[in-house]
């Protein structure tokens, strides 16, 4: 309830991408469609066969199936990125204050602001 969590801003449309790579690249719109449709071919054709498939960039694409055969889709972004952005995360957090605390000190913090009904962990 109070562990530091991301407040998300508004979501990053596909149409902003778009205009973000044309503005970045040499590329027109058609052009940066048709490549982004075939590579959703591709990964789509790589997955279907039971392929793991992996991006330049190190994002990841995995079929793994649950115990009822369903097949559902992990994506895994590559250790790289993550490690740019938590380097360089200007986004807004909630609880900010939090970050690093301990379980324990999570609970003090917890029943701080609801004396009437603490947790324990017995």
């Amino acid at each position: 309830m109070y562990g530091p969590r991301i407040v998300h801003g508004k979501p990053m449309k596909s149409d902003e991408v778009i205009e973000n790579v044309i503005a970045h690249t040499n590329q027109s719109k058609g052009s940066l469609l048709a490549v982004l449709s075939e590579l959703d071919v591709q990964i789509l054709s790589g997955l279907k066969a039971g392929r793991i498939v992996r991006l330049p960039n190190g994002t990841r694409f995995e079929p793994v199936a649950d115990k009822d055969g369903y097949i559902h889709i992990k994506v895994t972004v590559s250790l790289e990125m993550e490690k740019i952005v938590n380097a360089t995360f200007w986004g807004d957090w909630a609880y900010a204050e939090n970050i690093g605390k301990s379980e324990a000190e999570m609970i003090e913090y917890y029943n701080g602001k609801h004396p009437e009904a603490p947790f324990s962990v017995d």
